[in-house]
């Protein structure tokens, strides 16, 4: 009996130690020895005005995707930049504290751990995400474009964890180097630009576009996603759409 207790205790100091944070940027909660054990870009396109019915189901996207993040995983918030097409607006960049269903009964208080969720990643995570909607109408959507500079960070390499792109658009490319709305979905037109030559790396990256409803698309929207999908299989990732 006195061994079965030794061990217990033993176990659980055991347990304690592995369980130990290792040290994190005040900043960004995120770890200062950048194993970030996963990463998810989430890229709000504004180009079109979202309506107001829009927050409730985006907010309700937005709460699974951070809630599915294990802790210390770092959930990065980008919007296409018009203005400088290859270099993706940053709305928000920081790392979960861990959500109560990580939480290890025995040694952590789940609602403590949920309040500090909120009240740290959470909350601060979703004022930035309404102001990114209600942003105003951009003059262009450089989509590919924000999806290469994605690609091109450095917390998103291929050493960094579980990777994920989360793409809340309408998937309407536009802008001086590739427009759907003058080309169609054309892939010979596609192929003659710089676009096709500088494909990014992002093999074992999973691609989830939440397209945004419309009343009416300006093109079939099966093509849009057969577009993106023969994309997305070149860079090497895993394209689906939930609708």
């Amino acid at each position: 009996m006195i061994g079965a207790m030794l061990a217990s205790v033993f176990g659980l100091f055991a347990l304690a130690a592995f369980s130990a944070s290792p040290a994190t940027t005040p900043e960004t909660g995120c770890r200062m020895d950048r194993k970030d054990p996963a990463h998810t870009v989430v890229m709000i396109d504004q180009s079109d005005p979202f309506n107001p019915n829009d927050l409730g189901w985006v907010a309700e996207f937005i709460d699974s995707e951070a809630r599915t993040l294990p802790r210390f995983g770092r959930l990065t918030v980008v919007t296409p930049n018009s203005a400088d097409p290859y270099d993706a607006k940053i709305v928000y960049s920081h790392c979960s504290p861990g959500s109560a269903e990580h939480a290890n009964p025995f040694l952590q208080n789940p609602r403590m751990i949920e309040d500090t969720w909120r009240e740290t990643f959470y909350e601060p995570l979703s004022e930035e995400i309404e102001k990114a909607l209600m942003d105003k109408r951009q003059p262009s959507s450089p989509l590919f474009e924000a999806v290469y500079s994605i690609a091109d960070r450095a917390d998103f390499r291929a050493s960094r964890g579980d990777r994920r792109i989360i793409l809340i658009s309408d998937l309407m490319q536009h802008s001086g180097e590739f427009s759907f709305y003058k080309t169609g979905t054309d892939k010979d037109a596609f192929s003659k630009t710089r676009l096709a030559d500088q494909v990014p790396e992002m093999d074992g990256v999973e691609i989830v576009a939440r397209v945004v409803p419309r009343q009416e698309y300006d093109l079939p929207m099966s093509d849009v996603k057969a577009f993106w999908r023969d994309y997305f299989e070149k860079t090497g990732a895993e394209f689906t759409s939930v609708n």
